[in-house]
């Protein structure tokens, strides 16, 4: 039986949280004031997660969804509110998770900083292949299961993309039958040099079968390169492949005047426009002028940022796990001439246990969305370094993880939310902390 609720307010996901005696109701598309009728869903003890049918009484920040599949696909969950206030219920549920999660009852919180385009501005892009109808296609997956969704058209790939991504799936509708089972392809983009990328994932291949699945797609306008990975192969089968590379395994890319390498292996950045705007925060908040500030930079993935500051005058270390990531940093570093920068292949915690204290004036990190482990907070606490700057995917680990790290050296100076994926409910967040 459908039933009524009054919306308070975002939460985490991008959901519309309602309360009603002890029970606290998750609604998907529920906006902020609104009174909306749902149907029910799965319900747990204190709390369900229901499904939106009607709204009653309508937000003035609705607005019509764009993509029709907005309401299967599990990739957006903000397009039905208008943009400006995507920004503000962001900047709300990164407060309300350092309030609750991190204990942190005073920062200063500066206005978000949009993405340049709130459409089309991912570069890279990750598609499940399913079958239908006989017939291989590109998609995603409905939220909260595994039902496929078209995703070939999506709004939020960058309209370069638009030509290889009709190229990729007119190849695969044609075919009945694929030379090994494909399960995702990945298309990643160039914005300054026009070139792209395909990445291929199946479960196992032979030789043949791989270069077999490779060649349908070498003839796509502007791919430079195609790469086939194998995600579940074992040792006992000797006559499988594990990773099969037909032309350039690697992208270049600008980015402050740098011209990098980025790697199959490497992690890219889906919308450079607002990486590029972090980066000129973080310049811009140490004051990268003298040359004389040491740098630390943990998890440098290809050394973005890193380099950024060494070339603008700054002495860099950068500690990244990924060996294809840093091999990356340091080709980026021989290519644009950069000699104030190094870059070391390590866990971050095996290189923070001999670091002593003031031995860097500041420390950089951008970890996964996982956090910081709690040993990396301790050697952290230990080394006091005078300045940290935070940069997190993930409010829910970040607040953690400043709870951990303002217990006793730090405490929080100023905070940044920057719109890495507008029509989501991700936060791109930058913390400046100082020691106290």
């Amino acid at each position: 039986m459908p039933q009524t609720f009054t919306i308070e307010r975002m939460v985490a996901g991008g959901w519309g949280l309602s309360r009603s005696d002890s029970l606290v109701t998750f609604v998907r598309g529920g906006l902020p004031g609104e009174v909306v009728t749902v149907a029910p869903g799965k319900r747990h003890s204190d709390y369900q997660f229901v499904t939106l049918k009607e709204v009653q009484e309508t937000s003035p920040h609705r607005v019509e969804a764009p993509c029709p599949v907005y309401e299967d696909c599990g990739g957006c969950q903000f397009q039905h509110v208008r943009y400006e206030t995507q920004l503000e219920y962001k900047q709300d549920m990164l407060k309300e998770a350092f309030s609750r999660i991190g204990r942190i009852k005073q920062a200063l919180f500066l206005d978000p900083v949009p993405s340049p385009l709130p459409y089309e501005y991912r570069r890279r892009v990750r598609f499940r292949v399913f079958q239908r109808q006989g017939t291989f296609h590109l998609g995603f997956v409905r939220e909260r299961s595994h039902v496929p969704v078209n995703g070939a058209g999506c709004l939020l790939v960058a309209r370069s993309m638009e030509e290889v991504i009709k190229g990729v799936e007119g190849r695969l509708t044609r075919l009945r039958r694929l030379p090994a089972f494909l399960s995702h392809v990945e298309i990643r983009s160039s914005d300054a040099f026009g070139t792209h990328l395909i990445i291929c994932t199946v479960p196992r291949a032979t030789r043949r079968q791989a270069y077999s699945l490779l060649a349908l797609f070498e003839d796509v306008p502007s791919v430079v390169g195609c790469v086939l990975n194998s995600s579940s192969m074992t040792a006992s089968e000797r006559n499988q492949v594990r990773r099969v590379v037909r032309g350039e395994p690697h992208l270049f890319e600008r980015f402050q005047d740098l011209v990098f390498r980025v790697s199959d292996r490497s992690f890219m950045q889906a919308n450079w426009a607002v990486y590029s705007k972090i980066f000129e925060t973080v310049n811009d908040w140490l004051n990268v002028k003298d040359g004389h500030i040491r740098v630390l930079e943990l998890h440098a993935g290809i050394g973005c940022i890193g380099l950024g500051l060494a070339k603008n005058g700054a002495m860099v270390t950068g500690v990244e796990e990924n060996p294809y990531a840093v091999a990356d940093a340091k080709r980026s570093a021989s290519d644009n001439h950069v000699g104030r920068y190094r870059i070391r292949a390590a866990k971050v915690e095996d290189f923070l246990e001999p670091v002593v204290m003031d031995e860097y004036d500041v420390i950089v990190m951008d970890p996964p969305r996982a956090g910081l482990s709690r040993r990396c907070t301790e050697l952290l606490n230990r080394i006091k370094s005078p300045r940290m700057l935070y940069l997190s995917c993930n409010p829910s680990s970040l607040a953690r993880d400043l709870n951990r790290l303002c217990a006793t050296q730090y405490r929080v100076r100023r905070v940044r939310v920057f719109d890495m994926f507008p029509q989501t409910a991700q936060i791109e967040t930058l913390v400046e902390l100082v020691r106290v």
